[in-house]
């Protein structure tokens, strides 16, 4: 063989040379690499959910705490909104209020009406403002009482307005208060 043909042997043999390491790539090598780089994703993203659920395992005690606690405040505050069939106790408590005050009730009237709140409102709200109006003849400390006493009850009660005159030479004044409370849906 001559050096010509020798070197277009080796340049032939070269092509197919290149030709079988494109086709080994393309038909073993990259099907390998490309579900490498998907199994490399997967296994970081497994690496990080473990990690989460270890760091929950190690907090379960203090989650489990916080659960408590907050379930416990949960059922606090659940007493302290009034249902709609407690509104004839609640007023009953304003009512014994008002005597261990020395607190003389003339009238308490509930400013609206539960049954008007259409359903509609009634499946969007958790619960609704309800005004109650205490009309009353006291002193102005036992008037102070009153008001502290129902301040510090057990249910949300809140004081919207306070309107006190002095009655005609009686030591005694008119009082006319508007108290809100709230009622659970």
């Amino acid at each position: 063989m001559d050096v010509q043909e020798k070197q277009k042997l080796i340049l032939l043999l070269g092509i197919f040379g290149i030709a079988a390491l494109l086709v080994y790539y393309n038909l073993l090598l990259k099907p390998k690499f490309s579900g490498f780089i998907v199994y490399n994703r997967e296994y970081i993203s497994a690496k990080r959910s473990i990690k989460a659920a270890e760091t929950l395992i190690a907090n379960e005690d203090r989650i489990r705490r916080d659960y408590d606690n907050l379930k416990k405040q949960v059922d606090m505050l659940d007493g302290s909104f009034a249902n709609q069939d407690d509104i004839s106790s609640l007023l009953q408590d304003f009512s014994r209020i008002a005597e261990s005050s020395g607190v003389k009730i003339l009238k308490i009237k509930p400013l609206e009406v539960l049954d008007n709140i259409s359903q509609d409102d009634a499946a969007h709200r958790f619960y609704s403002e309800f005004p109650i109006l205490i009309e009353a003849i006291a002193g102005y400390h036992q008037c102070g009482e009153f008001v502290n006493k129902l301040e510090i009850m057990d249910r949300f009660i809140k004081i919207d307005d306070l309107d006190i005159k002095a009655g005609s030479g009686d030591p005694r004044h008119y009082i006319k208060l508007k108290v809100s409370t709230y009622i659970v849906y």
